[in-house]
């Protein structure tokens, strides 16, 4: 475990095993240990680096944020997570390029790390990615997100999140393992609660609707993996991928599990994400 001090944020991270080193990237939970189980397979073949994104679990923020964050075209947390994980990268590696894995708005990071940091990429994964701008129905998926999170934040967090699966089309599978009926989401003093609210307010509208430049990853096919778990067909992040593959040409690779695999399927998953960076 390690503290990697940034510019308004402490950044909590943990390493484990020896190799190459694979950032992976957290989405909406926002905290690494979403990723141990894969970890203890993935382990065997990289330096696996888990962390939590600044503002959620032990990556406590230093600094104010800027006024306009939570307005839908803001690109600073965006920027400043993709910041993040080139830092930690040098933090770990050096000057040593890495393996990075992101999944669901942790790919958007990615994604954005590979836009802004090209340079520390030796391979990287997205894994069923929300991001709506590829779309040609764009703004649709925009006018919902932007209705999701005014029921959240003006009635209810439950009622955001039954509304938010509605939208992505959310399989069973993931459904039972995202319930939160264990926690009280009026509790504000909850880690858990604190973060969905950080979520709501700052990245579900702004990640996805985050205007990447994908005909420039098309000079990066070589480096890119695209991820659909196989027990998750037709929800919409596999929609967008199958997008994305079709804009890149590149192809989608089955990996065990649904949207949260790395849970569900662990050995599965690593297993599978070794043989693709291999």
């Amino acid at each position: 475990m390690a503290i990697l001090t940034r510019d308004g944020a402490n950044l909590f991270y943990e390493t484990t095993g020896q190799g190459p080193t694979l950032i992976l990237i957290p989405g909406a939970n926002g905290t690494g240990d979403i990723f141990k189980p894969a970890s203890m397979f993935l382990k065997e073949h990289f330096n696996v680096v888990t962390y939590d994104r600044r503002g959620f679990g032990q990556s406590k923020l230093t600094g104010d944020m800027p006024q306009e964050v939570a307005d839908i075209n803001s690109t600073y947390r965006l920027k400043t997570d993709a910041a993040d994980v080139s830092a930690l990268a040098q933090a770990v590696s050096g000057d040593e390029k890495i393996f990075i894995l992101g999944s669901s708005s942790g790919s958007i990071v990615a994604m954005e790390t590979l836009q802004d940091f090209p340079e520390i990429v030796k391979q990287i994964a997205f894994h069923e990615s929300p991001i709506n701008t590829i779309l040609p129905d764009a703004k649709k998926w925009q006018d919902a997100n932007n209705e999701i999170v005014t029921i959240a934040l003006t009635e209810n967090f439950a009622l955001g999140m039954e509304k938010f699966a509605e939208a992505m089309r959310t399989v069973e599978l993931d459904k039972k393992m995202m319930s939160r009926a264990d926690v009280d989401l009026t509790d504000m003093s909850n880690p858990e609660v604190q973060g969905m609210n950080y979520w709501f307010n700052y990245e579900i509208r702004q990640y996805t609707s985050r205007d990447i430049d994908f005909n420039a990853f098309k000079q990066h096919r070589d480096k890119i993996r695209l991820l659909n778990g196989t027990d998750s067909k037709g929800s919409f992040p596999q929609d967008v991928m199958h997008v994305l593959g079709d804009y890149l040409d590149l192809p989608i690779y089955d990996i065990p599990g649904a949207h949260l695999g790395y849970v569900q399927k662990p050995e599965g998953f690593a297993t599978t994400l070794m043989a693709l960076f291999r």
